[in-house]
């Protein structure tokens, strides 16, 4: 598209990128962000929020006039759990108003089972899910598998935190069925984001060691991918693009150092344009 937003020139530096993000479109309806697995609206210390999900995407987009409400949701769970959640947190906050949805990871799930099973689909607009897996995931595939081992694994799992449900959901297998019983609502406009984190960089990003086993366990078995979810899962619907960055890169995650220049940068400006995308769609409703 000849008017969108250009991404950061050759030659840049990220920091620029950092200090100077662009400004965000406006849309008419409100924006709801869900966040996945494990995941939170924001972390305080001392009634004061340090952590945001989004990072730093709620207040930008409020900056320039947009109506937006992160959603919180059980950090663990099964799809249909969360998803019950998801739906009373959208009518909580826009009440029958309509709203576009952007999802990371699970949450993309989440909303897709709200829109066919719980009604949500006579009130969104649009779905865009950043690095969910529509396909589900060779890694749910092993660790469920492992599970089964006698040498209770499962016990130990659940101590650590793992939930075994939403990995079983995430499960190709199972995610083949969730599919099969949820197709996309004729009334929704789909759109996916996927990312892909070059292998040979994830021993130089600390934040997330566990990439050092994920990350070539996917690319054997499923190609390209953010080191949580490959490319050909994370693809839906009827846009999509891939962005040059890890799972959490896409929600604006981004380390100031020790990282290849052009990856896992700051996301101002594919956010920009993906937000701008969605203005087209603001007449439906």
């Amino acid at each position: 598209m000849a008017d969108q937003l250009q991404p950061i020139p050759p030659g840049k530096k990220h920091n620029q990128v950092e200090i100077y993000p662009p400004p965000a479109p406006r849309l008419r309806h409100p924006i709801i962000l869900a966040h996945g697995l494990f995941g939170f609206d924001q972390v305080s210390l001392l009634g004061k929020p340090v952590v945001h999900y989004f990072a730093g995407v709620p207040a930008w987009l409020r900056a320039a006039g947009n109506q937006v409400h992160v959603s919180r949701v059980a950090p663990m769970g099964p799809i249909s759990r969360r998803a019950e959640q998801l739906a009373q947190f959208v009518r909580h906050h826009a009440s029958d108003h309509p709203v576009h949805l952007v999802a990371h990871s699970m949450g993309g799930l989440d909303s897709r089972f709200a829109i066919n099973n719980l009604g949500l689909a006579e009130q969104v607009i649009s779905l865009t899910t950043l690095g969910t897996p529509h396909r589900g995931t060779v890694i749910a595939d092993k660790v469920v598998s492992w599970t089964r081992l006698p040498i209770g694994l499962e016990h130990w799992l659940r101590r650590f935190g793992a939930d075994l449900e939403a990995l079983r959901d995430l499960a190709r297998p199972a995610m083949a069925e969730f599919n099969r019983k949820n197709p996309n609502d004729l009334r929704v406009t789909y759109a996916s984001v996927a990312g892909e984190f070059s292998p040979e960089w994830s021993w130089r990003m600390g934040l997330f060691p566990h990439r050092l086993i994920t990350t070539p366990i996917l690319q054997a078995e499923e190609g390209p991918n953010d080191g949580m979810v490959s490319v050909q899962s994370a693809q839906w619907g009827n846009h999509s693009e891939v962005w040059r960055g890890d799972h959490f890169n896409l929600v604006n995650w981004h380390l100031p150092s020790s990282r290849p220049e052009d990856e896992n940068g700051p996301r101002w400006f594919q956010w920009a344009n993906m937000i701008k995308r969605l203005q087209a769609l603001d007449t439906k409703r």
